[in-house]
């Protein structure tokens, strides 16, 4: 199977669909699937062509779940939108797919219905798993606050996979937190930051001079692109086997 993975699309559609098609995904082939590290929404303006994409071709995504897809599930139950969802652009993103609902008055529970994202919200996963690759949108569960490896990282509860998904990538990586065997791939974190860390005099970790293109070494596969500021999508292809046993929400 070839997996195109892209994590942090963050509601830039049109940006998404060039670096699929870049890379060659057709959605005809039965050979061919899509692996979202997470974060599909908030920041840009096209939720609802997203939305509306994903719930076309489902059978062909995978959505592993990210820290925004949290902050909005956690905003749709409340029913308010705090000052991080302000911030996180996760309240735009509710504006963007309903802009007739006067903001004051909305009622977010039968918004995320109508518009189908809380079906989109309900099919993420914690993470996904081939033969050679795990695939996760900050990093797997470690042991308590220890930032060391769990081996049974797989059974973390809901809390410890709501940590993980905020943790800071580089920081695993330094700590060299991986799973025996496999490459971790992940988004959450600009890739600029990887690259900023192996080398801060040739790459800087933001503007002129970042490089937001995939950090790839044997234990880690950096994806994020950083959009709002690179304008880009990273998509990577992956060819290997899914897991017999996978994580299912």
């Amino acid at each position: 199977m070839k997996y195109f993975v892209s994590s942090d699309i963050h509601g830039f559609y049109k940006e998404w669909q060039k670096a699929l098609r870049n890379k060659g995904y057709d959605k005809n082939n039965p050979n061919h699937s899509i692996v979202l590290c997470g974060d599909i929404l908030d920041r840009g303006r096209q939720p609802k062509q997203i939305i509306n994409y994903i719930l076309r071709n489902k059978e062909k995504i995978i959505l592993v779940r990210g820290n925004h897809e949290d902050l909005m599930q956690e905003m749709i139950n409340r029913n308010e939108a705090y000052w991080h969802d302000l911030s996180n652009g996760t309240a735009r993103t509710i504006v963007d797919l309903c802009p007739e609902w006067e903001v004051t008055r909305f009622d977010l529970k039968e918004i995320a219905k109508e518009t189908r994202l809380q079906e989109v919200l309900d099919s993420f996963v914690d993470y996904f798993e081939t033969d050679h690759y795990v695939f996760v949108h900050g990093w797997i569960p470690t042991k308590g606050s220890e930032q060391k490896y769990d081996k049974n990282w797989r059974n973390a509860g809901k809390e410890r996979w709501e940590a993980a998904r905020w943790a800071n990538p580089v920081e695993m990586y330094k700590n060299r937190i991986f799973e025996p065997n496999k490459t971790i791939v992940c988004g959450h974190w600009h890739c600029s930051s990887f690259w900023h860390e192996e080398d801060p005099i040739r790459y800087k970790e933001y503007g002129e001079g970042a490089n937001y293109k995939p950090y790839i070494k044997t234990e880690v596969m950096a994806i994020d692109a950083c959009t709002a500021l690179s304008g880009k999508v990273n998509c990577v292809v992956i060819e290997d086997t899914k897991c017999k046993d996978n994580n299912k929400q």
